[in-house]
C-alpha cells in the first residue's frame, strides 16, 4: 500500500498523497478541500465533548505536507473554516502562527461555510469565487457546466466496502476524464458515499496508504 502516488490528469503530473492532498509538482501547489477549522470549537460550543486537539492534529498532518513538498502555494477548494462564530481569538492566533511558520500563498475558493466570512488579516488568504489556471478549473462545488477538468470539493466523497455483515467507509479521490473529487481534509468532517461509474476510480484514504479501485 503506497503513501502517495502519481497520475497524470490533461497530460499534468499529479501527486495523490493519503494525507488527503493532492500536489501539482509543476506549479509546487498544494491542493486541499474542505478543513473546517474551528470545527471542533464550534460543536464545543453546542454541547459536544470533542478534544480541542482536533484542529492540532490536522495542522500537523498539513505541516507535514510542507515538509515533504515544496510548496509555493497552498489552494484551499472552500470551508477553510466550519462557522465564523469559531474563529476565537486563540483559532486566530494559531492559524496566523501556522501561517507564519509556513508563509505559502494561500488562495481560498469560498465554499458555503466561509462564503460570507471577514478572514484576519493575519492569515494572508487570497479570497476566489472560483478558479481558472491553465487548462483546469478549481471550485468548492461541482459545475456541470464547465468545460475544463475541474476539480472540487463539498461532497466529502466516501468509499463504501462491504463484506457480509461488515460495512466500512472511506475517504476518497473520485477520478474520471472530467473531473477529480477531494476528500475532506479534516478528520472530524464524514461524506456520503459516491458510487462508481463506468471508468472512474476512487483512491481510497487510509491511514496506511492508498488504494486505488477502478469501474
Amino acid at each position: 500500500m503506497d503513501q502517495s502516488f502519481v497520475a497524470a490528469l490533461m497530460g499534468e503530473d499529479f501527486i495523490f498523497d493519503c494525507r488527503r492532498a493532492l500536489y501539482w509538482p509543476r506549479h509546487k501547489i498544494l491542493i486541499a478541500a474542505d478543513l473546517h477549522w474551528g470545527k471542533t470549537e464550534y460543536l464545543r460550543s453546542h454541547g459536544m465533548a470533542i478534544s480541542d486537539r482536533v484542529l492540532e492534529a490536522d495542522l500537523s498532518r498539513l505541516a507535514s505536507l510542507y515538509q515533504d513538498y515544496d510548496v509555493r502555494t497552498l489552494l484551499v477548494l472552500g470551508d477553510l473554516i466550519h462557522h465564523e462564530k469559531a474563529l476565537s481569538h486563540d483559532i486566530v492566533d494559531i492559524i496566523a502562527r501556522f501561517r507564519h511558520d509556513f508563509p505559502s500563498e494561500l488562495i481560498l475558493v469560498k465554499g458555503n461555510h466561509d462564503r460570507f466570512t471577514k478572514f484576519p488579516e493575519s492569515w494572508g488568504i487570497v479570497e476566489e469565487k472560483d478558479f481558472y489556471f491553465e487548462e483546469f478549473y478549481f471550485s468548492h462545488d461541482y459545475n456541470k457546466k464547465v468545460k475544463q477538468f475541474q476539480f472540487s470539493g463539498h461532497i466529502h466523497p466516501l468509499f463504501r466496502f462491504k463484506a457480509g455483515p461488515d460495512l466500512l467507509k472511506l475517504p476518497s479521490f473520485i477520478v474520471d476524464e472530467k473531473f477529480c473529487l477531494l476528500p475532506a481534509f479534516s478528520y472530524l468532517t464524514s461524506g456520503q458515499v459516491v458510487p462508481l461509474k463506468a471508468g472512474q476510480k476512487a483512491v481510497v484514504v487510509s491511514e496506511h496508504g492508498l488504494d486505488i479501485f477502478e469501474k
